[in-house]
């Protein structure tokens, strides 16, 4: 009987220990696939900083006390200016970074105002300064954009060179001092969620691109190799490669560097491409549609993107130039390129000469046989 009772024991024992076991297992791989990729629950966000070498960005889950929109935004935005206790890493908005006034959200952008400060930050603080508030204040709700403001004005240092954050210190200074342009509008989507200590800042690409020739009404193709932030999506990168132009001698640029991207998605394979209203203002000399199908044609390239869809301000109601509507989607369609449009010339020149040519011999035969058939005729006309 006691023997009986010391093996139920054990058997008890051996069964409390086996489901700890369980018990701690699972915590265990419950905790390393949070570590992986943190969830969210109801009333989480994902705030940002900087690793300790300044090369990515990491992300941690914060609950913010703030319900309203506006409160939401001035918490997390707060949050950007900490570092979780006991890391090694930087604040996303540095130290000496000043914030000028409290952000205002007009209608789906929050703007965010800085002082001179703002524009004294390196190109890669600055990248991932902007990169931090605009993946973390695009989470709320209502909040499709951020733009940035120095001085009360709108910064463009990070516009059309943003793939390297070139247009900061004083140079950045003296483009927002001139600028008169509509702000830039930021988006979550266009950076990458690449972070992480072990993530390089800068990564390389062998970009197609697509410009117009000389004459302006065919695309001639560019092969560009560009070093960029992974912070940045390589649609992002595509188009601001294309609004630096070419490269080649005899090539022109599609679109004028005056022109701001606003905002670039990618979503079912399909790439949502937002120009400010100064892409219906260019007046390049470019046709119509090399300007549509360079855009298109070079975002295409990209395994990522099978069809463009263009906007202007957030609406496709537009027709560009009077000529192109942009309310549906574009394929990619490769009958615009400079090469092909010489192929076809040349074949054609090639096809005439040859029917030319061919007129003397083919005429011969006809004038024989008609020849042979009156010699025919004349001899049975003779014999008759």
């Amino acid at each position: 009987m006691k023997r009986d009772r010391r093996h139920m024991r054990m058997a008890g024992r051996l069964a409390v220990f086996l489901c700890l076991f369980l018990f701690l297992a699972s915590v265990e791989a419950g905790c390393s696939d949070t570590a992986r990729v943190p969830s969210l629950e109801a009333g989480q966000y994902y705030t940002y900083y900087v690793n300790q070498s300044g090369t990515a960005l990491v992300s941690r889950v914060y609950e913010p006390e703030a319900q309203d929109t506006q409160g939401l935004v001035e918490e997390l935005l707060g949050q950007c200016q900490t570092v979780p206790e006991g890391s090694d890493g930087q604040r996303a908005i540095p130290a000496n970074v000043v914030l000028s006034s409290a952000p205002r959200l007009e209608e789906n952008v929050v703007n965010i105002y800085f002082d001179t400060t703002y524009t004294l930050m390196d190109k890669v603080t600055e990248l991932l300064c902007r990169a931090a508030l605009a993946k973390t204040l695009t989470q709320v709700e209502g909040v499709d954009y951020i733009s940035i403001y120095v001085n009360e004005k709108p910064y463009g240092g990070g516009s059309s060179s943003a793939e390297d954050g070139s247009g900061s210190g004083q140079d950045g200074e003296k483009e927002t001092e001139a600028a008169d342009a509509a702000p830039i509008l930021i988006s979550g989507s266009d950076f990458l969620d690449n972070t992480g200590d072990d993530t390089n800042q800068y990564l390389q690409a062998d970009l197609v691109l697509y410009f117009a020739n000389a004459e302006g009404n065919a695309l001639v193709t560019e092969v560009q190799s560009v070093v960029y932030s992974n912070n940045l999506s390589l649609e992002r990168v595509v188009l601001n490669q294309l609004l630096e132009g070419p490269s080649v001698e005899g090539s022109m640029a599609t679109i004028p560097s005056t022109v701001r991207v606003q905002g670039v998605t990618v979503r079912d394979g399909v790439c949502y491409v937002d120009f400010d209203s100064t892409f219906l203002e260019d007046t390049a000399n470019v046709t119509d549609a090399i300007v549509i199908y360079s855009i298109v044609d070079s975002l295409t390239e990209l395994s990522t993107v099978s069809q463009v869809q263009i906007t202007v301000n957030g609406s496709a109601d537009v027709t560009f130039r009077n000529n192109i509507s942009l309310s549906g989607r574009f394929e990619r369609d490769l009958s615009y390129l400079q090469q092909e449009a010489e192929e076809t010339v040349q074949e054609s020149e090639a096809a005439r000469p040859a029917e030319t040519s061919q007129a003397p011999e083919m005429s011969p035969p006809p004038e024989s046989a008609q020849e042979g058939g009156t010699e025919d005729a004349l001899q049975e006309s003779a014999a008759n």
